[in-house]
């Protein structure tokens, strides 16, 4: 599962390999709250995610990650997600469901996937909030995806930019 962790945090959208210089047009980026997932849950090292979250019982990781400015892409949530999900998520989503996170629009899809050829469950949503894209990725084995649900949208009810 440690494998699963770690590739999980590498699928961000963009990555943050250096320090942002003053008056860079993407400082904005990480500069928002988050709800935390609970009980059982570890903050971890976030690779080239702005936070994320590690679940040692269930194997479950949490993550979140923004691309401000000159990493906004302007496009319809439903495109912005499947890119996020590219390369892990199979075939249709199980589910989709419209929500309101940050008091804006954000689209929630529940995949089945592989991950380096482990079977996972992923949870990605997206929103955009003045120039910017916010994302999460809640990731797991198929069997503990409904047991952790709620520790995601904790995470999702306490973003705020």
């Amino acid at each position: 599962m440690m494998r699963l962790l770690m590739l999980a945090l590498l699928m961000g959208c963009g990555s943050k390999h250096t320090p942002l210089a003053k008056g860079d047009p993407t400082a904005r980026e990480g500069q928002y709250r988050t709800g935390t997932p609970g009980k059982g849950w570890s903050r971890v090292a976030p690779g080239g995610a702005d936070r994320a979250w590690f679940n040692g019982k269930t194997g479950a990781t949490i993550y979140f990650d923004s691309n401000c400015k000159a990493r906004f892409e302007d496009k319809p949530l439903s495109d912005l997600i499947t890119h996020l999900t590219f390369g892990m998520a199979n075939g249709d989503p199980l589910r989709e469901e419209s929500l309101t996170v940050g008091g804006r629009s954000a689209l929630l899809r529940v995949y089945s996937g592989e991950l380096d050829g482990v079977a996972v469950q992923v949870g990605a949503v997206v929103i955009k909030k003045n120039s910017c894209i916010y994302d999460a990725l809640y990731i797991t084995s198929p069997s503990a995806f409904d047991g952790d649900m709620s520790s995601f949208r904790r995470v999702l009810e306490g973003f705020k930019s």
